[in-house]
């Protein structure tokens, strides 16, 4: 089978239907397809089906089955393994599924009055059948940053990374917090040094933490390194003419951040 493409639907409506992190897909004329919405019901989704978008005259849904045993002549796919393989507009539908498939499963139950949600059609938000009240998915804001001090950039590794991996300071935005300042503090926080001239680059939603992340470079101030013990398992000045190991999945905005400061260096 040649798997080194995947289909869109042939019918007006396809269901992103995942098991965890992992999308099923299915085999047709030799390549890899999204089910349409009609096969998604088979697993017994029911209502479940949550609308996410529109691309190219085609309705894109999302579900979620809790168990990989009822999956029968269907593939299981990383997300990550299917970046390249499907139009950008598409794979970005996929990351905006999962992140709503993550809503869903915390959000169950009305929470003003405690009673079921349901999901309304063709709508990305889910309403209490009891009170009304209308509920749409949250977005934990985030920032990273790759901080430079001269021609090196600060590199760090939480124990949570696979082996040998590092990359840039990252970390959550906290309520009536400017996001200037969090980048400041994350570093701070993390590897105990100071910072100037924060600049924005760029943004990227990323679905595995339901997060939109705010990109940025800034340059190092003052301080030695020390990191906290916490977050934070090693961190070091890197040439980079010689990195360690970084994120290699080609949609990590860490890694997008690196290539694109290695490019400006180098002009």
């Amino acid at each position: 089978m040649n798997d080194t493409n995947i289909n869109k639907c042939k019918t007006n409506s396809c269901c992103f239907l995942f098991n965890k992190r992992n999308i099923i897909l299915k085999e047709h004329e030799n390549c890899l397809e999204f089910l349409t919405t009609s096969e998604a019901e088979k697993y017994g989704i029911g209502n479940e089906m949550i609308y996410i978008g529109k691309v190219d005259g085609i309705d894109y849904y999302a579900a979620h089955i809790l168990t990989k045993d009822k999956i029968q002549g269907h593939f299981l796919k990383g997300l990550e393994e299917i970046y390249g393989d499907v139009d950008e507009d598409v794979y970005f539908l996929t990351l905006r599924a999962l992140h709503f498939i993550n809503w869903l499963n915390k959000t169950k139950y009305c929470s003003c009055c405690g009673e079921k949600v349901k999901i309304e059609p063709k709508k990305t938000c889910i309403e209490c059948s009891n009170c009304g009240n209308v509920m749409y998915s949250f977005i934990n804001p985030c920032i990273i940053v790759a901080v430079l001090k001269e021609d090196k950039i600060l590199l760090a590794r939480s124990s949570h990374f696979t082996p040998n991996m590092y990359s840039l300071i990252s970390g959550f935005v906290e309520a009536g917090e400017y996001i200037e300042t969090s980048v400041e503090r994350e570093v701070k926080e993390e590897v105990g040094i100071e910072i100037k001239n924060i600049k924005y680059i760029g943004s990227h939603p990323w679905p595995f933490s339901n997060s939109l992340m705010f990109g940025f470079i800034a340059e190092y101030s003052s301080g030695e390194i020390t990191i906290d013990n916490d977050e934070i398992e090693d961190a070091n000045w890197y040439s980079l003419d010689d990195l360690p190991n970084v994120p290699a999945y080609k949609l990590s905005f860490a890694r997008k951040i690196i290539e694109y400061i290695i490019k400006i260096k180098k002009e």
